[in-house]
């Protein structure tokens, strides 16, 4: 079973099988809460809202990368399990041959180091499909790049990769030093998992944590003009199939490039503001439960999420609770963060209209 609710975020596990009404109306009421501290009222028959820090989705962020890790995981195992066998390989970048580690890192993805050495060993009977998944890290000491490397084989001979791995020495390095390896050192990391569940726990590990001491500075700076990708795997890897795209449908809205440090330091700026709507099927009877954003408040997470208590799992980024109305629901964040709120990004088709100060913000 994956480890997240659909259309949940990890963090709801502790009330995901609760109605809506229920975790709202829980949340406001018999339980000392802040919010009704605050307002001195219950809740009746009232629409349900809720507030979510609005993440910055960004795979080096040490909040982020674990909603987005899970989710990975969840994406992953169903396809590691029509492997016919799983090895890890880890794959090292000796630092001698680069002035520096960023250096070392874009060598590799420019050469495709990693997939010429996984066609090497298809092409010698190693690997069952050409297909494989990797994940990066960064050495401690030296900041250089290693590669863990899942691949569809039982086997793997330690010489013959080493060998194709060797190969990628670039062509001005010289000749090889004595105890030092052509390009970089391979280490059979785990070269047996008991099943392809445990082995996509194994390799997102890697995914859902930041480094103690933190991720390389060059690494941060980087996200404007180039990208790096913790993970990365084998073209069709995931099922998809190549198009052509559609300018058209494309989103026209500008993509800001930022670096990674930028977007980490934006995280949980601002709160994303939902009305829960639960709809039923006529003909099956089905009850569904779905999120209609309507805008962005302009509050730090930290300042609002907090306050408003939550029976399940007091530590998740989001909050769920009743109010009468749009505006009612948001005098009332107005009065629990003792600011005036208001909406620096609205659901395009939400029409606004301007409200008495009392009662705190636009609508």
């Amino acid at each position: 079973m994956p480890p997240f609710e659909a259309k949940r975020s990890y963090r709801d596990r502790g009330t995901a099988n609760i109605p809506l009404r229920q975790q709202a109306e829980a949340g406001m009421k018999a339980k000392p809460s802040y919010l009704l501290e605050y307002l001195h009222n219950t809740v009746t028959e009232n629409n349900i809202y809720e507030v979510a820090k609005c993440n910055c989705r960004c795979w080096f962020c040490p909040d982020c990368c674990i909603t987005e890790g899970y989710k990975l995981r969840a994406r992953l195992i169903p396809i590691l399990k029509t492997f016919k066998g799983l090895i890890m390989e880890t794959l090292t970048v000796d630092p001698e041959l680069f002035s520096n580690p960023k250096d070392a890192y874009l060598y590799v993805m420019e050469n495709r180091c990693v997939s010429v050495t996984t066609q090497d060993l298809y092409r010698w009977g190693y690997l069952a499909t050409r297909r494989y998944f990797y994940v990066i890290e960064w050495q401690k000491d030296t900041q250089m790049p290693h590669f863990h490397v899942l691949y569809d084989s039982k086997y793997i001979s330690w010489n013959a990769i080493l060998y194709s791995w060797g190969k990628h020495r670039p062509k001005d390095a010289g000749e090889v030093k004595e105890n030092r390896p052509r390009f970089g050192t391979v280490l059979h990391s785990a070269p047996n998992f008991k099943d392809p569940a445990y082995a996509g726990r194994y390799a997102t590990k890697y995914l859902i944590k930041t480094p103690k001491e933190g991720f390389p500075e060059w690494v941060l700076d980087m996200g404007k003009e180039r990208r790096i990708r913790r993970y990365s795997a084998s073209r069709g890897f995931w099922g998809e199939t190549s198009s052509k795209s559609n300018n058209d449908n494309k989103d026209k809205r500008k993509n800001q490039q930022k670096s990674y440090r930028e977007r980490i330091n934006g995280c949980g700026q601002t709160v994303n503001f939902f009305q829960l709507l639960v709809t039923t099927d006529i003909k099956t009877g089905e009850v569904e439960q779905n999120r209609k954003w309507l805008g962005q408040l302009d509050i730090q997470s930290k300042n609002l999420i907090p306050k408003i208590n939550d029976n399940g799992n007091p530590k998740r980024n989001r909050r769920i609770f009743c109010a009468e109305n749009f505006n009612a629901a948001l005098t009332q964040l107005s009065t629990i963060s003792q600011k005036k709120l208001g909406i620096i990004r609205k659901y395009k088709t939400f029409h606004w209209r301007e409200v008495d100060e009392q009662k705190a913000t636009n609508y």
